[in-house]
């Protein structure tokens, strides 16, 4: 007399599910890390083996010839401080800049600009390039 079970287990996995989840990860991801702000214009950036994480809400460019733009658009050095208030808006937490300086400048251009950021709270990121 042989008992046998009427209610069998199936231990079979499928994989289907976890290949549908892994490739819906894989397209958010790289539909999220192209929404990083390209550099603007043909600035050589300084190198360095530090990134950040943060994401920039306003991209400032200065070329080896001085000249300034503020997400693609050239402006004077005067407009800067309100070009980034414009864009950036009213809001209570300030927002995060990345500075694209030529790795030609003179400090000094630089420093004039990070005292504009000083005085209006900016958050500060300086763009590099990888070694």
């Amino acid at each position: 007399m042989a008992i046998e079970a009427k209610n069998r287990r199936n231990t079979t996995f499928s994989m289907s599910g976890m290949t549908d989840i892994v490739f819906l990860l894989l397209l958010f991801f790289m539909l999220t890390s192209t929404l990083i702000i390209p550099i603007a214009m043909n600035v050589l950036l300084p190198q360095s083996n530090n990134q950040t994480v943060a994401s920039p809400v306003v991209s400032i460019s200065i070329t080896r010839n001085l000249e300034y733009f503020v997400n693609d658009e050239q402006c004077s050095f005067e407009d800067i401080e309100l070009k980034i208030k414009s864009v950036t808006g009213n809001t209570d937490d300030p927002p995060t800049v990345r500075l694209n300086a030529d790795e030609n400048l003179n400090m000094n251009e630089i420093y004039d600009f990070l005292e504009i950021a000083k005085r209006n709270r900016f958050k500060v990121i300086l763009g590099t390039r990888p070694l």
